[in-house]
């Protein structure tokens, strides 16, 4: 070899080098003994090692810190083998197992025996927060999630209120009629739009789900509605489709819906009545054909009173309203909620754990004031705190649910209820309650913000005498 093909040679080399140190996974190359022939700069950060000393180490020496071998696994099967692979990170987590996905890959020599393997590996917390830095940046304030042949969006109902509504749902799903969702947030309202969605004729268009309270005033018109190349500075020169137009064919959910400026509800009130939009910077209005569903966290017809929306828009919204209840009204849904979300993660994570009976009880006793999404955080956060080899969780860490959620409220000022939230229904309580409203059920239910069902079982509970109650209440 020529002293010119030499440099080159190198060049091609330090080059390569250069690129495989440039991007954001790790990658290792073994030779067919396991030793490392190289190694990029993301492991080396990983695991704070030098270069020249990694290069002196056999895959099998991280035994210790991983739970799977795939450079084994690819010299066993001679293909290309991706898992998923728990290590022990002692630098960020303490030695708390970390989930990353790694591929391994075999080079073959020409007798097709293996002489390289290669290996790239991409941590799933990095991954995962790459991505809601991206959406964060880029303002994708919607989701159109591709959906699988023969799904259906699915409800945890075992309490009676879900389940009445989830049988208007069935009945109004197939219909085009506009549905308007209240709830508390986090109470699940967009998972019954998506619920209504999946078991309506327009099931195979788009659902395209709009957060209004997301957008800046002066940009929502141009996001919901599009607008024409130069419209205004800044614009794409291309133009750009709006939200509402990308629903046609399917379901437009706008959330939150409160939140619009009055403006803006003016022309969501025009789309609605002549089912047509009109981009910024257009001449010519649109036809669209979807169907509205709206959902908002706030009272509609006291904001209608205060002036701060639309009485047409409103009654155009109210053809078919529901009302979702929270979730500390509904008590026979809190365990199956948790466990339906302990069964997500367990398997997102692939992990097999459970929770003990004593677990399971302070969970139905505590009182949700974030509805179905502090459920489903909590269960998340159990899961990937506790140790890996750890299968039933046996407690909760203090802290993990706030203390203001338990607590007994002063019963002397029942205005004092709503400004404090939820309280724990402990025997003294429902006790204390009873005495404040005149051992009347109906008040006492009103007064701690449940059910009569739930307060008459509170009471059953307890053994609380009921013959004084019902002297009462004739």
């Amino acid at each position: 070899m020529s002293p010119t093909d030499s440099l080159n040679k190198l060049q091609e080399q330090l080059s390569l080098t250069v690129i495989l140190d440039n991007i954001d996974v790790g990658v290792i190359v073994y030779d067919v003994r396991g030793d490392v022939v190289f190694v990029n700069t993301v492991m080396i950060n990983w695991r704070n090692i030098p270069r020249n000393e990694y290069q002196s180490m056999n895959v099998h020496d991280f035994m210790g810190v991983i739970d799977v071998c795939v450079f084994d696994l690819v010299c066993q099967e001679k293909r290309r083998i991706s898992r998923l692979q728990y290590y022990h990170d002692y630098q960020k987590t303490g030695g708390l197992p970390r989930v990353r996905i790694v591929t391994g890959s075999p080079i073959f020599d020409g007798q097709g025996n293996i002489k390289y393997v290669i290996t790239m590996l991409q941590d799933v917390d990095d991954f995962q927060k790459l991505h809601r830095t991206l959406l964060e940046e880029n303002k994708i304030l919607y989701t159109q999630r591709p959906k699988k042949r023969g799904e259906k969006a699915g409800i945890v109902a075992k309490s009676p209120e879900i389940k009445q509504l989830l049988s208007v749902a069935d009945n109004i799903a197939p219909l085009d009629s506009t549905v308007l969702l209240f709830g508390e947030s986090g109470s699940g309202k967009e998972v019954f739009a998506n619920y209504i969605h999946e078991h309506s004729r327009r099931k195979n268009g788009p659902m395209i789900t709009v957060n209004c309270a997301a957008f800046p005033e002066n940009l929502i018109e141009a996001e919901l509605f599009g607008y024409e190349k130069g419209s205004f500075t800044g614009a794409s020169r291309e133009g750009k489709i709006g939200l509402a137009e990308a629903a046609d064919g399917g379901t437009l959910f706008l959330d939150e819906i409160n939140s619009l400026s009055l403006g803006v509800q003016g022309k969501i009130l025009r789309m609605i009545e002549e089912k047509s939009i009109q981009r910024v910077g257009a001449v010519r209005s649109k036809r669209i054909d979807f169907r509205l569903i709206a959902a908002t966290n706030r009272d509609l017809l006291d904001m209608v009173r205060k002036g701060t929306f639309r009485e047409d828009l409103y009654y155009r919204l109210h053809v078919v309203p529901l009302t979702i209840p929270p979730v500390r009204s509904r008590p026979e849904d809190i365990v199956p909620l948790c466990l339906n979300f302990l069964e997500h993660f367990c398997k997102k994570y692939n992990m097999r754990k459970s929770f003990s009976e004593g677990v399971l009880e302070q969970i139905q006793h505590y009182s949700w004031p974030g509805n179905v999404r502090e459920i489903r955080n909590f269960v998340e956060r159990m899961v990937v705190m506790t140790p890996y080899a750890t299968t039933e969780i046996s407690s909760i860490p203090g802290g993990m649910l706030p203390e203001d959620g338990l607590s007994p409220v002063a019963f002397q000022d029942p205005s004092r209820l709503d400004r404090q939230g939820p309280v724990r229904l402990n025997k003294e309580v429902i006790l204390a309650a009873l005495a404040a409203c005149g051992n009347h059920r109906g008040r006492t239910a009103e007064y701690l913000g449940i059910s009569r069902r739930q307060l008459q079982y509170k009471i059953r509970e307890y053994h609380i005498p009921s013959r004084c109650i019902y002297e009462n209440e004739k």
